[in-house]
């Protein structure tokens, strides 16, 4: 309990063993039993003989009391190169890890929601906002989405000699990026893009994006934020995929609403 912060001490704390033998509950302590063969990769040593469920066996059995929007945040959090609160993180785990432990662990708690959502989740968003942008444009129509192909998260693109001496660059990373349509979207935040240094790289960067033949689409905090002005672009993005936007159902409206209202929903109190 020690190497819990103070403010979750409180907190009852779940334990894992195989024995029954070993389920002895208290107040603050509650015991679970499994018979799954469960491996050393599924824990990790957080204390002197204690040891935390992986990141992708914790996701899994999250997905039993979570909603299907909050798993899907965290997962892109856990599989993006961010965290809940802040930036610059590597990723700790990625979607094929946490398939393969959704194949070899068919009967856990969990699992059956877990496999129905992880579809959705992709690796490599750099920000909270990268990853509300891929669910409110990809999502089904069923869940609040425009139901458009998923694209391409940060990839590295290297630049022709060409374009590295009229830019100066050699790489760049396209937050969105679909390569088959050549069409990247990007995310303008107030944080990251505001003096005349920003303003000058983004201008370079826009013109990189002129000569490799992309089309880039930009959606700023603003926009966003107001359902009918991320409406309008998120149409023109899906006419330029080729992608009809045509919800069959009349609930589609409120499934936005609701969708939007929890993307943008605090996920997770953030430890001081």
């Amino acid at each position: 309990m020690s190497i819990l912060p103070k403010e979750r001490q409180r907190e009852k704390v779940h334990l894992l063993t195989k024995t029954h033998e070993a389920a002895r509950h208290s107040h603050d302590i509650a015991v679970h039993t499994t018979s799954l063969e469960l491996t050393p990769a599924d824990f990790h040593l957080a204390a002197p003989g204690v040891f935390v469920c992986s990141p992708e066996f914790a996701l899994i059995q999250s997905a039993q009391t979570l909603d299907e929007i909050e798993f899907l945040r965290i997962a892109f959090a856990l599989c993006g190169t961010y965290r809940v609160g802040t930036n610059d993180a590597y990723p700790l785990t990625t979607p094929l890890k946490i398939n393969q432990m959704l194949t070899r662990m068919t009967g856990l708690n969990g699992a059956k929601p877990a496999r129905r959502l992880t579809p959705h989740v992709l690796a490599g968003a750099a920000s909270p906002r990268e990853a509300q942008l891929v669910l409110h444009l990809c999502l089904p129509y069923r869940m609040g989405g425009y139901g458009i192909a998923y694209p391409q998260l940060n990839p590295r693109i290297d630049l022709p000699a060409h374009v590295q001496r009229l830019t100066g660059n050699s790489v760049l990373f396209p937050d969105l990026f679909w390569p088959d349509k050549n069409i990247a979207v990007e995310y303008d935040s107030d944080k990251w893009h505001t003096g005349s240094s920003r303003i000058a790289n983004d201008a370079r960067r826009r013109n990189i994006f002129v000569h490799l033949g992309i089309t880039e689409i930009c959606v700023t905090k603003r926009e966003f934020n107001d359902l009918i002005a991320f409406d309008k672009t998120a149409r023109i993005l899906s006419r330029r995929l080729r992608h009809r936007v045509h919800p069959r159902s009349e609930e589609f409206d409120s499934r936005q609403m609701k969708l939007r209202k929890k993307l943008l929903a605090p996920l997770l109190p953030v430890q001081k």
